[in-house]
């Protein structure tokens, strides 16, 4: 792989060539903007080979988390499950995922993101009707260990 630094002002331009694009024939290439120091840009161009070189790579993407739950049960959930477990997922997705993380983009996921839905949904819970509770009350700890087994098996698919 190769990558070369360009001064672009007070920042630096940072571009990886990514190979050849499968569908089209025309080489792919990617840049990232470093505000700071030339060694910063160095920095960040060395992270980037290293990451393509490894196998750790994932073009950046503007998929939403909520997208992507969407193309999930749609893809790997329907075909893959029987239909009790393919519903019962359906229905913490749209119940209760997507309305929360749904716009969150996939790739700036966080942890952060995570536990802040989990005590949400502790505290002041269902959004909708499901579980026979009103919305607005809270959601029990076996409940919420569900959602978080959801979200568990769709990010892991997304890494496979």
């Amino acid at each position: 792989m190769k990558g070369h630094i360009r001064k672009r002002g007070s920042s630096y331009e940072v571009v990886v060539y990514l190979g050849r694009d499968a569908t089209t024939g025309k080489k792919k290439y990617k840049s990232y903007t470093v505000r700071g120091t030339k060694k910063q840009a160095e920095a960040k161009l060395a992270q980037v080979l290293h990451e393509i070189n490894t196998g750790e790579y994932v073009e950046p993407s503007r998929l939403t988390f909520g997208e992507y739950l969407d193309r999930w049960l749609a893809d790997y959930v329907r075909p893959n499950l029987r239909p009790k477990t393919a519903a019962w997922y359906e229905g913490i997705v749209k119940t209760h995922l997507k309305p929360s993380l749904g716009s969150v983009p996939l790739a700036r996921l966080s942890p952060l993101h995570l536990q802040r839905y989990y005590n949400e949904a502790l505290q002041d819970g269902c959004k909708g009707t499901s579980y026979g509770k009103t919305p607005g009350s809270p959601l029990s700890a076996a409940s919420v260990r569900g959602h978080h087994r959801t979200i568990h098996a769709a990010l892991e698919q997304a890494v496979r």
